[in-house]
């Protein structure tokens, strides 16, 4: 009988699978004039744009203000007044099994090489309570039966509760309904009208928090379409893999080979303040382009935008929508390097039911090659303590990394009295933000504007993507349409099915 059902609901989903776009294998991959194409913002999605276009015989011109490539899953060096230098980076990125599009390109890269997969994902709750997936059924539906034999919830909860039946939305999602219905209501809400048993209500939080968004601020809509993305939609699981190394070895020395192989010309340490438009071609930096793929975070297109006399002109509601964009309200990561090591048992990363502001601890000694031998070196341990949504009440950096390391103590008590030997504090604002009402205001991939096209996790797209995996489709869908503008064969794009199973 569960055989059955699993032929069912993989059917129903389309196998788990859907090609975006139809390919016209009777294109060619290249040809016609070598044309000029700056894609300014240097992660993954200006990544992705820059090396199918260079790859297809475009003249492709990355900008990076940062001085590393990668954005969110770059790294950079620290060095402490006694000498001590360490790599750094935004924090732990989990890769799951169905971003199809990323997957794909970290194997051609040869990034996929140091991917490792995560033992569980693991929340540990204020209690002392633990909620793992390792061994969960990983069918969509089923799976939701299957926490309720792995103890999230009870029968009792469920069929004295009616209300649970609002549970059915996250089924039921639907690009257009969905965000017509609940893009006004947010997280909070939504989980305090379903009346969420305490631990399926633990699980949404923590969900939830991974969006860098507040509960009370978060738009019920993106978190249904993000629990259609990750968990009802395909049969991967929530388990994902990560990089066995930092980020710059794993992944970025990789895809720089392959952005030099390609003929991309990389510029980190460069900033693009404004975009002009004069004799039919594009200025940037005082150098003229026939494309621009405009792939920077939130906070530096809105720079970008800001300073765009053409754009304000020429194209006055797309600027609008871009001066507008909003980041979430600030995230906050801690390195530190203490003289003992606790919690060997535990995944190299778990998420941590928040007090105030810690949502996960990585265990950096565990996997990272420098942190591994600083720490067999000294018997000390390397922790990196993530908080998603820095809360207003905590004003100074002191102030967040009292509130983490008395955190971190709650769940990891022989480390109370460890001493600090090293630390790298960042308090940051320019992750995309997914409030209540956003969603009509982002801008499409392709805004209408004449041989300029847009890419990055905040812009909306014909696929439900979330993330690292939204960004990089985001790049390679812009990278198409500059393919198509010249009759050449697209890049295939693959998606989970973009509607629930009951929609």
């Amino acid at each position: 009988m569960k055989s059955l059902l699993r032929t069912w609901i993989r059917g129903r989903l389309h196998g788990y699978r859907e090609l975006v776009n139809q390919v016209d294998p009777s294109k060619p991959l290249r040809g016609g004039p070598a044309r000029t194409v700056a894609v300014v913002g240097g992660g993954l999605a200006g990544i992705a744009a820059a090396s199918v276009l260079g790859e297809r015989g475009f003249r492709v011109h990355l900008f990076e203000r940062n001085s590393y490539l990668g954005g969110k899953v770059g790294s950079w060096t620290v060095e402490f007044p006694d000498g001590f230098r360490a790599r750094v980076d935004h924090g732990f990125h989990a890769f799951f099994r169905h971003y199809y599009n990323l997957s794909r390109f970290l194997e051609e890269t040869g990034a996929g090489r140091h991917l490792e997969a995560i033992e569980d994902y693991l929340i540990l709750s204020r209690d002392g309570r633990r909620y793992g997936f390792a061994g969960v059924e990983t069918t969509p539906v089923l799976n939701i039966l299957s926490l309720m034999r792995r103890g999230f919830f009870s029968v009792k909860e469920v069929v004295f509760n009616p209300r649970l039946a609002g549970l059915r939305a996250l089924l039921r999602f639907d690009p257009r309904r969905t965000f017509e219905e609940w893009d006004g209501v947010s997280y909070d809400e939504f989980a305090a009208r379903l009346g969420l048993p305490g631990g399926l209500k633990l699980v949404f939080g923590a969900f939830a928090r991974a969006f860098f968004t507040p509960g009370d601020r978060i738009s019920a809509a993106e978190l249904i379409k993000s629990f259609h993305f990750f968990y009802l939609a395909h049969d991967r699981g929530l388990l994902y893999d990560y990089f066995d190394r930092d980020y710059q070895e794993a992944l970025i020395g990789p895809v720089t080979a392959r952005l030099s192989a390609a003929g991309v010309r990389v510029e980190t340490g460069t900033p693009v303040e404004s975009l002009g438009r004069g004799d039919g071609r594009f200025a940037v930096n005082g150098q003229p382009f026939d494309y621009v793929v405009l792939a920077a975070d939130t906070a530096g297109t809105r720079r970008l935008a800001a300073g765009s006399a053409w754009l304000r002109e020429n194209a006055p509601e797309l600027h609008r929508r871009l001066t507008g964009l909003q980041s979430s309200p600030g995230y906050a990561v801690l390195r530190i390097w203490l003289d003992r090591r606790a919690g060997e048992g535990w995944p190299v990363f778990v998420v941590t039911e928040k007090q105030q502001v810690l949502d996960s601890v990585t265990f950096h000694h565990r996997f990272d090659a420098g942190a591994r031998a600083w720490a067999g070196k000294t018997g000390g341990g390397v922790y990196e303590l993530h908080c998603y949504a820095v809360p207003p009440e905590l004003a100074t950096e002191a102030e967040v990394r009292e509130a983490f390391l008395r955190e971190l103590h709650h769940y990891l008590p022989a480390l109370g009295d460890a001493r600090v030997l090293y630390e790298h504090l960042q308090l940051r604002r320019d992750f995309t933000a997914f409030d209540r009402n956003l969603h009509n205001e982002r801008p499409w991939y392709d805004p209408g504007v004449p041989n300029l096209y847009l890419a990055g996790d905040w812009v909306k797209l014909p696929v439900p993507a979330m993330l690292m995996e939204a960004a990089f489709t985001s790049g390679l869908l812009s990278a198409n349409a500059v393919l198509a503008a010249n009759g050449l064969r697209e890049e295939r794009v693959w998606s989970v099915p973009r509607k629930g199973i009951l929609a």
